[in-house]
């Protein structure tokens, strides 16, 4: 409404410059004041009759921009907590990778030291085998050996025996060997 008045305060003061411009002759004063006082009027009727409309749809924008707001917050708000979430998800699975990591490296070191024990225990198993089998081969071959070094020295000292034996040593022999049954019987 200020407005109005306003607008309307200005009207003598214009013309007022305009008849000292122009001189009392050159404006028609009362055709000037019918055609401000219909202007205002006629924006009157407009402003009385757009005042409630307007103010309708500047009350439905604002509280559309006020819901928009609440709105943009809630979401804000929202993707924050979810933010927040999927931080402390990203560092729980960082924690849970390196755990997973430790423990993979103390399984790995755990595998590893079992397989050297295992790998120990082999090849001191394949030692003792080895040495008994050496040594049953030894004996073997010693038996061998012997059996044959035997052999040698019966076939060796009959051979002896046949050459210097004389029938009166044979038959010494014969009755030696008797007397010894004898006693044993």
């Amino acid at each position: 409404m200020s407005i109005w008045c306003a607008a309307l305060a200005a009207v003598p003061a214009l013309a007022a410059a305009s008849s000292a411009e122009h001189g009392e002759a050159g404006l028609d004063w009362s055709y000037f004041f019918f055609h401000a006082l219909g202007l205002a009027i006629l924006l009157g009727v407009i402003a009385y009759f757009s005042r409630e409309p307007l103010k309708a749809f500047m009350l439905d924008r604002s509280d559309g921009i006020r819901r928009q707001i609440q709105d943009a917050e809630a979401a804000l708000a929202a993707a924050r907590v979810e933010t927040a979430e999927l931080n402390a998800r990203l560092a729980r699975a960082s924690a849970e990778h390196e755990e997973f990591l430790r423990l993979a490296g103390e399984q790995a070191e755990s595998e590893r030291a079992l397989a050297m024990e295992r790998a120990t225990l082999a090849a001191e198993r394949i030692r003792q085998e080895a040495r008994r089998a050496a040594d049953q081969e030894i004996a073997r071959a010693r038996r061998e050996l012997q059996a044959e070094a035997a052999q040698l020295a019966t076939s060796l000292a009959a051979e002896i025996l046949r050459e210097g034996m004389t029938p009166d040593d044979d038959r010494r022999l014969v009755g030696e060997f008797v007397q010894q049954i004898e006693r044993r019987t």
